[in-house]
C-alpha cells in the first residue's frame, strides 16, 4: 500500500510543478524565463515598394510580346546604431527626400513637379478619408502631410518654404493633373 502511495506520489509532483508557475526547486518564475525580442536589420538594409505595369503589345506576329515597367523606391531600414531621439527628424527627412523623388520624376516629363509635390500636400488636408478608414488613405495621408511644428520648420522650409504659409492651399498651383486622384480612382478601374 506504501508503495502504491509513493509511485503516485512521484508520478503527480512533476505534473503538478509544470502545471502551476512557480515549482519549489525553480528559482526563477517560469514567466522570466522568456527573453523581450528585437527585430534588428542588417547595416544597410532597405525596404523596396515596387511598381511595375505591364502592357501587351498589339502585333500580329510574334503574338504574346509584352512591355513592362517598373519603378523602385528604397527606404532604409534602421540598425543597430539607430535610437529614438533621431526617429522624427529621419522620418520627416525620408518624407522630404520622397517629395523630391515625385518632384525630378514629373520634372523629367516637363511638368511643374513642384507644384504637383505642393497640390498633392494640400489635398491630402481636404479630400482623404478619417483616420482608420482606409489602409490606403491612411498611407497616403502619412505620406504628403506636412510637418508644422517648429522643431521641423528648418527641415522643411529649405526645400518647400511654401509650406510654412498657412494658408499656401488658398494659392493656385500650376499642376495640370492630380496625383492624389490619380492613386484612389486606380482601385475603383474594372479590368
Amino acid at each position: 500500500m506504501r508503495l502504491n502511495v509513493l509511485v503516485v506520489l512521484l508520478f503527480w509532483s512533476p505534473v503538478l510543478c509544470y502545471a502551476s508557475e512557480e515549482c519549489p526547486n525553480v528559482k526563477t518564475s517560469l514567466g522570466l524565463i522568456r527573453k523581450k525580442r528585437y527585430l534588428v536589420f542588417p547595416d544597410g538594409s532597405n525596404v523596396v515598394l515596387t511598381m511595375s505595369l505591364v502592357k501587351a503589345f498589339m502585333t500580329h506576329a510574334p503574338s504574346g510580346w509584352n512591355i513592362a515597367l517598373e519603378i523602385d523606391v528604397l527606404f532604409p531600414l534602421p540598425d543597430e546604431k539607430f535610437s529614438n531621439e533621431h526617429r522624427r527628424k529621419k522620418y520627416h527627412r525620408q518624407k522630404r527626400e520622397f517629395w523630391k523623388q515625385i518632384e525630378n520624376a514629373l520634372n523629367y516629363h516637363n511638368m511643374n513637379g513642384r507644384a504637383c509635390v505642393l497640390r498633392c500636400i494640400c489635398e491630402s488636408k481636404s479630400h482623404l478619408a478619417p483616420p482608420g478608414m482606409s489602409l490606403v488613405h491612411d498611407l497616403l495621408r502619412a505620406i504628403f502631410t506636412a510637418p508644422l511644428r517648429e522643431e521641423y520648420s528648418n527641415e522643411v522650409s529649405d526645400m518647400y518654404s511654401e509650406i510654412l504659409d498657412p494658408n499656401f492651399c488658398d494659392h493656385v498651383q500650376d499642376c495640370p493633373f492630380s496625383i492624389l486622384h490619380f492613386i484612389l480612382t486606380l482601385n475603383k478601374r474594372k479590368y
